[in-house]
């Protein structure tokens, strides 16, 4: 099943990031938290199931590992869809995890986000 969203990056990790795609689209760039979450992409079409999200490590001049693409450790699923869900919250995680979440209205940062941003996990 295909459906479109208007897809939100939200970045808890302590760097800014850049090119975040779900299965090579939605090339997105966030700050880190709590500069996150603030504009979106729109009009994504997804097809339902696993999903390849992956980006790239932005930050100061120097800084280690500044534009080596990081793949999300573990598989994100796109599935349960809310018929009338509209955004699509990409959560990326500090242990280099990722959560997809669907919603109606504009998506919100997650309490794990919160609670793990800038902790170095």
């Amino acid at each position: 099943m295909t459906m479109v969203f208007d897809i939100v990056h939200f970045n808890y990790t302590d760097r800014p990031i850049f090119d975040a795609f779900i299965d090579g689209k939605a090339g997105g760039t966030t700050s880190p938290y709590p500069a996150t979450g603030g504009g979106s992409i729109s009009g994504v079409a997804l097809v339902s199931g696993p999903k390849k999200v992956t980006w790239r490590l932005d930050g100061p001049p120097g800084m280690p590992r500044n534009g080596h693409t990081v793949s999300a450790k573990n598989v994100p699923m796109l599935t349960g869809v809310p018929p009338d869900a509209r955004y699509l919250g990409v959560h990326i995680y500090p242990d280099t995890t990722v959560e997809l979440i669907p919603s109606r209205h504009y998506p919100r940062p997650t309490e794990k986000g919160v609670a793990l941003a800038g902790k170095g996990v």
